[in-house]
């Protein structure tokens, strides 16, 4: 049998509605397809968004399973698949089916699409190619969208988050500079020590001012906000005119603040939706490789905290909710 975390309502509380069951193991039985042996997961917030949020509302509870990304080996192949072996270590891709389906990885069996995986190469850990999508695949995508001249600067919203600190990493390998927000003094050296330009404590300051002091008034290039609420209007007031604020998160919540003055500036925002580029086979094979070589030069690492195993994710969600806990929460089952 294969377990899975599912929802028992789709709105509300998490910790309250996921609840542990017991399923068929797939069959790989459409030709193309391959069963993947789940063994790592990270607990990202997207997967207490998706609830809270009533995302899968009109859904079909008996088909929605939690988790957005993780890592596994290849349990079984379906015909006419060739490029995978079993118990070859891959990265199953099912974003795209995530929100709109609730197709999540929270389980120990998961059928899929061959062309829907990435092998994982030798010298990758798997606390690594867990954290593959998310936040690698989301923040290269993110500054390759911002197109940011090196020299200029980046100003980001929650910059000790795990994906902040490989925004800071990436952003210093490419030559951009980084403005970083912060809420406790303790975070401001260890992101220092990471190459960011500058760390800010929007508890104590006020940032538009000191980003007008930093870039002699030009502002930030542009900005990332996984925040929302008044962290928006912040960075909305320090980016330039005709800047970009990209978010990606909405950790105070779905409603954002501004200032018109800063549209009349013509600041711009879009909501970023990671791309698993599925509709270009090559271009995602190719991007898979810069980011793998990306971790091996320790630009993109991914901090990992505390393992629980899959039965525990309520304790898990829980641990992935406390600030400053460090890195990213696991959710392990080497052993089904």
């Amino acid at each position: 049998m294969s377990r899975a975390v599912v929802p028992t309502a789709t709105s509300g509380d998490p910790v309250e509605l996921y609840k542990l069951v017991t399923k068929d193991i797939p069959k790989a039985t459409s030709p193309g397809n391959v069963v993947v042996r789940m063994t790592l997961r990270p607990v990202n917030p997207t997967d207490s968004l998706v609830i809270q949020w009533g995302v899968w509302a009109g859904h079909d509870l008996d088909n929605l399973v939690v988790g957005s990304e993780g890592t596994g080996v290849v349990y079984e192949l379906g015909e006419g698949v060739t490029k995978f072996k079993r118990g070859q270590r891959v990265i199953p891709l099912i974003f795209k089916r995530y929100y709109p389906e609730g197709y999540g990885l929270w389980r120990d069996y998961v059928e899929i699409p061959a062309e829907d995986l990435v092998a994982v190469p030798d010298d990758i850990p798997d606390e690594f190619a867990a954290q593959f999508f998310i936040n690698p695949w989301a923040l290269y995508q993110m500054l390759k969208l911002l197109n940011i001249p090196k020299g200029e600067y980046l100003i980001q919203g929650a910059a000790a988050s795990v994906l902040g600190r490989q925004v800071i990493t990436l952003a210093k390998h490419w030559g951009i500079k980084t403005i970083n927000i912060v809420r406790r003094d303790s975070q401001i050296q260890e992101l220092k020590d990471i190459g960011a330009d500058y760390v800010l404590n929007a508890e104590k300051e006020y940032i538009p001012k000191k980003v007008d002091e930093i870039t002699a008034g030009k502002k930030a290039y542009a900005a990332l906000d996984p925040v929302l609420g008044e962290m928006t209007k912040i960075l909305f007031a320090s980016v330039r005119n005709g800047g970009q604020v990209l978010a990606y998160g909405a950790l105070s919540g779905n409603e954002i603040k501004l200032d018109c003055k800063d549209l009349m500036r013509g600041v711009d925002m879009k909501f970023f939706l990671v791309n698993d580029l599925g509709h270009d086979l090559a271009k995602r094979e190719e991007t898979s490789k810069e980011i793998f070589e990306l971790m091996r030069q320790k630009v993109l690492e991914p901090l990992s905290g505390k393992k629980f195993p899959l039965e525990e994710f309520k304790e898990a969600i829980i641990e992935g909710n406390k600030p400053g806990r460090g890195g990213k929460v696991l959710l392990e089952s080497y052993d089904h």
